[in-house]
Parts: C-alpha cells; sequence; structure tokens
C-alpha cells in the first residue's frame, strides 16, 4: 500500500496528501462545479426555510455520538468538558472494550447523562453512528460525531449552544480539527488531564472535519466519519463549515481563516506510549486493514510531529470549571 508519510501546507490548511489533477478533475473543473452547487444548496435552504413548519420540539439540543474502545482513562474528563461547553447526552457505543470504562460511565448511565449501547461489531464505526441516528434522532436538535481523542472547543463563545444559534437553517456543520502532539512526552502523566498537559500544536487546522448534524434534515447516508450529507426535498447537501461555505470537492474556504470561531482539539496521539497503544497496537473502528493503518501512523508521528511547531492554550478558559466538576466542587 503505496501512501503518502508527510503532511503538506494547502493555503490556510494542512493536509496529507496533494490533489492528484486530472483531466476531469482539475481545479478549473473542480471550482467551477464548487460554485454552481453551493448556488444550488443555498436555493434550497432559502426554500426551506419558507416552507418549514413550526419546528419541532426536542428533549436536547445537542448529544453526542461516540463508538469508543478501551477508553477508560479518558472517559469522565472527556465527558465533564463536553459537559461544561453545552452538551446534554452522550450516546455511547462500546466497541468490545475490556477497561473499567463501565465503573466510570456507571454514574452517568444512572443520571441519564450517558445512554450506552454495545456494539460488538468489527470495523463498525459508521453503522454504530447509523444506529444512533435511526433510534436518537427524534431526541435532539443537533448531533455531534465525534471520538474520544476529540474536544469541540468554541473559541469566541462560552458554549456550543450559543455558538450554533446562527446555525439552525443548515443540515450539517463540519468543524475543523486543530492537531495537538505530544509535548515530547514518551509516558502520559494519568495526573493531569489531556487538555492540560498537551499544547503544542499545528500552527494551521487540518482539512480533515468531524460533524455535527441538524436532526431537521434527514441525513443522506453514513459513509464518511469526516464529511456527512444531509438531504433537502430528496436532494444530497453537503456540510458547511463554521464559515459558511459549503465542503464539498476536497475544496475548504472561509473568511478570515487564521481567526476560528470552534475548532475540535485532536489530541491524536497523546504521548508516545498512548500513540503506541491506540494508534498502532489497537483494532481499527473505521478502516478494516488494522495493521496497515497502524503501520501509516507510525510512518506519519514524525511528520505530524514537526508540525507542532506552536504552543496553544485557548481551550484552558474551560480547565477550571472541569477540574471543579470532576473533582465535585461545583
Amino acid at each position: 500500500m503505496k501512501q503518502e508519510s508527510n503532511y503538506y501546507i494547502k493555503g490556510d490548511f494542512i493536509t496529507r496528501s496533494h490533489f492528484q489533477q486530472t483531466l476531469l478533475k482539475n481545479n478549473l473543473t473542480r471550482y467551477t462545479a464548487y460554485f454552481l452547487y453551493s448556488l444550488f444548496a443555498k436555493i434550497l435552504i432559502f426554500i426551506k426555510k419558507l416552507t418549514s413548519s413550526p419546528k419541532r420540539q426536542y428533549k436536547y439540543n445537542v448529544c453526542v455520538c461516540a463508538l469508543f474502545k478501551n477508553e477508560g482513562k479518558f472517559l469522565e474528563e472527556w465527558i465533564e468538558y463536553h459537559l461544561v461547553v453545552g452538551v446534554d447526552c452522550f450516546y455511547l457505543y462500546n466497541n468490545n472494550s475490556d477497561d473499567h470504562y463501565l465503573d466510570i460511565l456507571d454514574p452517568y448511565i444512572k443520571r441519564g447523562i450517558v445512554v450506552l449501547v454495545d456494539w460488538p461489531h468489527d470495523h463498525a464505526q459508521m453503522s454504530a453512528y447509523k444506529d444512533c441516528y435511526t433510534k436518537f434522532r427524534d431526541d435532539t436538535n443537533w448531533l455531534l460525531f465525534i471520538d474520544l481523542d476529540e474536544f469541540v472547543c468554541p473559541l469566541n463563545s462560552d458554549t456550543i449552544n450559543s455558538w450554533l444559534a446562527p446555525m439552525k437553517k443548515y443540515p450539517g456543520i463540519a468543524i475543523y480539527w486543530k492537531q495537538f502532539g505530544s509535548n515530547g512526552k514518551l509516558i502520559h502523566d494519568p495526573n493531569q488531564l489531556v487538555i492540560e498537559q498537551y499544547t503544542q500544536c499545528w500552527e494551521k487546522p487540518s482539512v480533515y472535519t468531524k460533524m455535527i448534524c441538524n436532526m431537521d434534515f434527514p441525513i443522506y447516508e453514513f459513509d464518511n466519519p469526516h464529511v456527512i450529507c444531509s438531504t433537502i426535498f430528496g436532494f444530497k447537501i453537503p456540510p458547511i463549515n463554521q464559515f459558511k461555505k459549503l465542503v464539498s470537492f476536497g475544496i475548504n474556504r472561509g473568511t478570515n481563516v487564521n481567526n476560528p470561531s470552534i475548532q475540535i482539539n485532536h489530541y491524536w496521539g497523546k504521548a508516545f506510549d498512548c500513540f503506541m497503544e491506540s494508534k498502532v497496537k489497537r483494532s481499527d473502528v473505521y478502516h478494516k486493514n488494522d495493521k496497515e493503518m497502524g503501520q501509516l501512523r507510525l510512518m506519519l508521528l514524525d511528520s505530524h510531529e514537526a508540525m507542532c511547531s506552536v504552543k496553544e492554550h485557548k481551550i484552558h478558559r474551560f480547565l477550571l470549571r472541569t477540574k471543579l466538576q470532576i473533582n465535585k466542587e461545583i
């Protein structure tokens, strides 16, 4: 399997590979198709807003769907942090974990904050997402699809809810990754939170995204965890990004990209011991070629770390409250 082992800067973003120009997929044809598709999507969204019946009433505003495996030592921080930034409930799909995850989750289950679903299927991330959507779409206005190493970080709002307020007419929003590295650590410090001890990151965002989907719109299909399309009047509509620009044809556009309003802090590897455990040795929830993906990530480690040229503490404005909640001080 031939794969790129380096990352590349592409305008305002960082990507894993160069775009391959072909006769039918060159920049001219891609951008022409992109702008026509964007115009079509805007027209459909406008018509949908004019013709919509009264908005459905939901039990929750924002919920999270996540598939996890042996993440017990990170579960509490991840849940408490996302409660701080406004998540109401978590639909967590257990993929054959054999650690102490249930001890961590049991109090949240009893409080109705976590709904736990056993999902003992291999490489079944997308089928778990589809199951969650099918079962729980009527409970929540927005459904966020992320992993346990991803922390949604509003940058100019105090909660995800307030950030979403002007986005209600859109079917889906793709939020860009901000990739964080190891901080040079060989061994993870269990006495510090993930968001506290990993501060080295890429200077620019990754083109990879994760999705928050508006349940007022049907989801088209579950194929790619990074881009989930919805439908309007039966037409497939890709998501927008935080800049309200369509994400499609491999094109990422934005106004004032250097001043984003939200990002996903992706703690991809953490310390080297965590990286080996979760990214190299553990079976993959999405890709079927576990061993090849593990070796690819090992190849990418050096270039990933080399891109971590700046330090960022933006998420630390939520750090105190997260610690207080973990320690039951509030």
